[in-house]
């Protein structure tokens, strides 16, 4: 619209072509800035929307593998809500819960619904959340993984990001109950392999030393604590905590290649 306006008001203000075709070139970076700035708002997803979603696909994730909720499973659900929401609304939210338990969801319509209206910053976090709900009692069924990657799938999320933030949760061994939410090295025994790295870093060990750092620098944009900073400090201290494990990755590359 706004570049048809600009070509009059340069023939009004010109009388020359040369004024028209400003006045379109003039309107069409405004026309794409608007545009550039709905598609930033609708990419964005509110704190509300996030925790409603999260708990659909929690009942999903718990009833996958036995059809009920563990001790283990709430207490891990219980315990982040308490960080996320406060005391008072997460009684609220587990009530709202246990009603979901019992309800059935198009789960591919929820998950297609969040993608679309998400950034790819708050998807790995509620693939992370998923992951570690998952992990709670030390085992991970593979029915409970089949529907971690489905909701993935449905997200958008693609097969590289999904294995590479797998990989940041499950290249280790020991006690995968401990970290919580927020995936904290206390519960965790690390078992090290160095091409669980390449992983995270979604390349391959054959990369040259250029193409680590590159992946590296793309992985740093995708999983920055900043960019979850609209769904609450807890929220935000669970992605430093992910971001903490792809730099910890990226050091033990460098470190096995001699790099600076």
């Amino acid at each position: 619209m706004f570049k048809f306006i600009g070509a009059f008001l340069g023939w009004l203000l010109t009388e020359r072509f040369w004024g028209v075709l400003l006045g379109f070139i003039i309107g069409s970076f405004i026309d794409s800035a608007r545009r550039a700035k709905v598609f930033i708002h609708r990419r964005t997803t509110s704190r509300d929307d996030f925790i409603k979603t999260l708990l659909i696909f929690t009942t999903v994730v718990v009833k996958s593998d036995n059809g009920k909720m563990l001790r283990s499973e709430l207490d891990f659900i219980r315990t982040n809500l308490l960080r996320i929401l406060g005391p008072e609304k997460t009684q609220e939210a587990l009530l709202v819960l246990r009603d979901m338990l019992n309800q059935e969801f198009d789960v591919l319509a929820v998950a297609q619904q969040f993608g679309r209206n998400s950034s790819i910053h708050e998807k790995l976090m509620m693939l992370q959340f998923l992951f570690g709900l998952a992990a709670t009692d030390g085992t991970v069924d593979p029915a409970e993984m089949e529907a971690i990657r489905f909701i993935s799938n449905g997200m958008g999320i693609s097969d590289r990001d999904f294995e590479s933030l797998k990989a940041m949760f499950f290249g280790w061994q020991g006690n995968f109950g401990g970290g919580g939410y927020t995936g904290s090295s206390a519960g965790y025994r690390p078992s090290y392999n160095i091409e669980t790295d390449y992983k995270v870093l979604e390349i391959e060990p054959s990369a040259t030393d250029d193409e680590v750092k590159k992946a590296y620098r793309i992985q740093a944009m995708k999983h920055h604590p900043d960019k979850v900073n609209h769904l609450g400090d807890e929220i935000r201290k669970a992605a430093e905590e992910r971001f903490t494990k792809l730099n910890e990755s990226y050091e033990r590359i460098k470190k096995a290649r001699g790099m600076n």
